[in-house]
């Protein structure tokens, strides 16, 4: 593995000043972009700082670190396990496809699943390894997420989430002894991989569920996504001081984490940045901030919209900005069949990525980058899919090198 650097100091939690860059204009002048590379050549070079928090924004040595990337949760897919094999990357391929999103999609930032099945329950890291090579390589950061909560690409029963596991029981009791075919706890597993990579400057923060939800409450009536979360994040930052942690959320009317859970998960202090999620499930492919008032603006936090455990994703925006917690926008999936919907659904996301960074938010990832299509929602390469292009922009003018 590639040398590494300790940070300059500790994780900053201090309240700092929000840096909000707009941009405008019609999809139709994204494709006049001249696509060279400089634009982006200020982040061609390795991660060599970790990334840390000052209020509401991501720092790298000192200065504002906002971002734009895919997820590609299959990036650590191997000969011995890949979540879905026909549409994997081959490994000695991954590097190609991390350059070119960096290059010609202004990606920055990629997150990707590095549950216990990719890597042998703890014992063989080399596909993360291969994984964090690539993105070295390129000038990409990670977001590595632990554990799916849907219950898809994991050790338990497909398709049972983890609400539904060890009789519902999983996130107050279940993640501290192995669940289905793991090895090892969920717990200890965490324990195992953030240790591991402690000092790995590429590894932006990590993501401790993909959409953590449940309806269970504890014995206060809180959601017990409060005390799992703030278990397993001070667990992370005992062993990785170097790392942001987040849960990892929908935050947009999923139970568990919304509205007032969402408030209470947040606000504690060993989870550093709020997570949400944008689809038309809990909101609308349309509207560009679902529950945002009738002039854009955000709703008050003290709102009885708010308030609700069923609250939209404008007032995860609203309570991100009140705990003076950066916001990331983990996933948008929008579902396109040909040209036309391509072309509808990168307009879409451009304006729901406007509306987003408008609001605050320091980071926005798209679901999800293909290599071919699976599902609907996958970005694919060879399509020449103009949400590339919106990426591309939008990844430009946030990093401030437009």
């Amino acid at each position: 593995m590639a040398t590494r650097r300790r940070p300059h100091g500790p994780r900053s939690r201090r309240a700092g000043p929000h840096r909000n860059r707009s941009w405008t204009g019609p999809l139709a002048a994204l494709t006049l972009l001249t696509l060279v590379g400089a634009g982006l050549t200020s982040c061609s070079g390795a991660a060599d700082d970790f990334v840390e928090r000052d209020g509401r924004q991501f720092t790298v040595d000192g200065k504002p670190f906002r971002f734009v990337g895919f997820n590609l949760y299959d990036a650590a897919a191997s000969d011995r396990y890949s979540c879905r094999p026909a549409s994997r990357i081959p490994p000695e391929d991954l590097e190609d496809h991390f350059r070119w999103l960096h290059d010609h999609a202004g990606v920055t930032v990629v997150r990707f699943w590095a549950y216990q099945t990719y890597t042998d329950g703890g014992r063989d890291f080399s596909a993360v390894d291969r994984v964090v090579d690539a993105a070295r390589a390129t000038g990409i950061r990670l977001i590595p997420v632990l554990e799916d909560g849907p219950g898809d690409c994991s050790t338990g029963e497909p398709g049972v989430s983890l609400a539904e596991a060890d009789g519902g029981t999983w996130f107050s009791q279940g993640y501290r002894k192995p669940y289905g075919s793991a090895r090892i706890s969920y717990r200890d597993y965490v324990r195992a991989i953030t240790e591991h990579y402690s000092d790995e400057p590429v590894v932006m923060a990590w993501m401790l569920v993909n959409e953590a939800e449940t309806p269970a409450r504890d014995d206060q009536g809180r959601s017990v996504l409060v005390s799992f979360a703030g278990d397993v994040a001070g667990l992370v930052h005992s062993v990785d001081p170097n790392h942001l942690v987040t849960l990892g959320t929908q935050g947009n009317g999923a139970p568990g984490g919304s509205g007032a859970d969402f408030l209470a998960v947040y606000n504690q202090t060993d989870l550093d940045f709020v997570e949400v999620h944008d689809w038309a499930r809990y909101g609308s492919d349309t509207e560009a901030m679902p529950g945002a008032e009738a002039d854009g603006s955000l709703p008050a936090v003290g709102s009885q919209t708010c308030r609700s455990t069923t609250a939209p994703i404008a007032c995860s925006f609203a309570i991100a900005a009140q705990i003076q917690k950066p916001l990331v926008v983990g996933e948008v999936g929008i579902s396109a069949s040909d040209a036309a919907g391509r072309g509808r659904r990168a307009e879409l996301v451009r304006a729901k990525a406007q509306a987003a960074f408008d609001a605050g938010a320091s980071g926005y990832l798209v679901w999800h980058y293909g290599t071919g299509q699976t599902d609907g929602y996958d970005v694919v390469r060879s399509d020449d899919d103009l949400l590339f292009d919106v990426t591309r922009r939008l990844g430009s003018q946030v990093s401030g090198t437009s």
